[in-house]
């Protein structure tokens, strides 16, 4: 039984990887992607938008269908939507235009389960005339109903782009503000043009190579170009006052031991039971709910679930406050230093600033009684006190080897225990000693002795960097795996 688990573990870990690896190979290619922003003296602004993507493998039609299919949101009391033109190019240069039926006016499938979001509209743009080698155009514009335009485009896509055209334009009596991430050094993006004036921006770039999809990328990976008339007020002046959210509920999730997982316990209880919503603040005029709306219809925005997250833990005793480019994160300060939590998933808090190569200490030392857990045949496991569990990176899905740099956290853990066994209890198998040292990536010493009744385990881990440079990566990944792979300890009672 225990060798089938193994097998098919190992089966689980190798799939993984080799659909990690495989997701490289390009599905499609973007012959054309532009973007038009315009903000019209009347107040109202137009939003334009049009790609032209041929299809290079099935995968791109069947296993994601996102590129079968164009799907915009919008809000009707807002926004109007106004298809220019959609048509698939066939191989041989047929021209296939898109019949009335195949356009759906729909909820979104995210609003379902929330009425304050139930007004909004989805059109699903279902194409014909789909087969390999086709070019699928969609063209179309979205006319707002206000001028504010606050807006972070990443510049890398799921596929690689050929062409990629930007355009911003704001009236005379208006400041436009932008800022181009040019992402990081190592990697190369292709060839770009960026001009502006006070009231504009045009941007070109070619060649663009496809994005890597993965957990772990630093969050600057990729160039994003940042643009904005007006910034929307959404940093609430929430100060330390209750507002009715059960705190026996409240009192559960906090009741953790250091600060930073008080902080990650209350982030992590939003991300479970506060339903996201992941529109872009554009389609609500860039308005938010309050906490208290948020807890009570258990929905938002990732702007609104910051808004609740930076307000429980202004109730808890932090001092927290929304933050991110897209307003979806939130920052919080602890031991003076400032930290960064997602509000879309349980991501490890990340050190924001000058602080973000602080290392992350813990040390775990005493004698404790054994926890065991019953197997059969008189063989139980001894699960050993946790540490280091911020880390929170799965080595087990780490691709076998990577291109770009992974994002993970710099730490010094030292746990030093004595484990007192029962009478007779003995280990499966001798004392143990491992060791792992690689110069500018960190260490690792794992070691398990048993004298009598006592057990004497060492566990070390120091990573010596947060940021992971793809040269250094599979050290990397040999000492988070042999760390993780560490326990439970087995043992036989004779």
């Amino acid at each position: 039984m225990k060798k089938t688990l193994f097998i098919a573990a190992i089966i689980s870990i190798l799939g993984f990887q080799f659909s990690t690896l495989k997701a490289q190979q390009p599905d499609a290619v973007y012959k054309l992607l532009r973007y038009e922003w315009t903000v019209n003296a009347d107040g109202s602004s137009d939003y334009h938008y049009r790609h032209e993507v041929q299809i290079l493998r099935n995968r791109a039609l069947v296993a994601y269908a996102d590129k079968g299919e164009t799907f915009v949101v919008y809000n009707p009391d807002l926004e109007e939507v106004t298809v220019n033109e959609v048509y698939t190019i066939q191989k041989d240069g047929t021209r296939v235009n898109m019949p009335q039926n195949a356009f759906v006016h729909q909820l979104p499938s995210q609003c379902a389960d929330c009425g304050r979001f139930n007004h909004l509209r989805e059109l699903a743009m279902i194409h014909t005339g789909m087969e390999l080698g086709c070019t699928i155009v969609v063209d179309y514009t979205v006319h707002r109903q206000y001028s504010l335009i606050s807006h972070t485009l990443p510049l890398v896509r799921e596929c690689p782009v050929e062409k990629l055209e930007v355009k911003v334009k704001v009236p005379a009596d208006q400041q436009l503000y932008v800022q181009l991430n040019q992402g990081y050094e190592g990697l190369q993006f292709g060839s770009h043009e960026l001009s502006q004036t006070a009231t504009s921006l045009t941007l070109t770039a070619t060649d663009i190579p496809q994005g890597f999809s993965d957990p772990y990328l630093p969050a600057n990976l990729y160039p994003t170009l940042r643009f904005y008339n007006d910034t929307p007020e959404y940093v609430p002046a929430f100060d330390n006052t209750k507002f009715g959210i059960d705190q026996d509920i409240m009192g559960v999730v906090a009741a953790r031991g250091s600060q930073s997982e008080r902080a990650t316990a209350i982030r992590n209880y939003v991300v479970d039971n506060i339903h996201l919503n992941d529109i872009h603040p554009q389609h609500l005029g860039y308005t938010h709910a309050t906490a208290e709306e948020v807890w009570l219809t258990g929905c938002g925005t990732a702007t609104d679930k910051a808004v609740l997250t930076a307000a429980l833990l202004n109730d808890e005793g932090f001092i927290a406050y929304v933050t991110g480019t897209d307003y979806d994160e939130v920052g919080v300060l602890i031991d003076t230093l400032e930290y960064r939590l997602s509000v879309r998933s349980k991501a490890p808090m990340t050190l924001y600033g000058e602080a973000k190569d602080e290392i992350v200490k813990q040390d775990l030392t005493g004698t404790f009684d054994a926890d065991l857990d019953t197997l059969e045949d008189g063989f139980y496991y001894l699960r050993l006190p946790a540490v280091g569990d911020a880390l929170a990176i799965d080595a087990s899905r780490l691709a076998l080897t990577r291109s770009v740099p992974l994002q993970g956290v710099a730490c010094n853990l030292n746990s030093d225990i004595t484990v007192n066994l029962p009478k007779g209890m003995k280990l499966v198998g001798h004392n143990s000693t491992q060791t792992l040292n690689y110069d500018g990536v960190g260490s690792l010493e794992l070691t398990v002795k048993q004298s009598g009744k006592k057990l004497h385990v060492v566990r070390k881990m120091k990573l010596d960097k947060s940021l992971v440079a793809p040269e250094d990566y599979n050290n990397y990944r040999q000492i988070l795996s042999a760390w993780q792979s560490f326990g439970p300890i087995l043992l036989q009672q004779k």
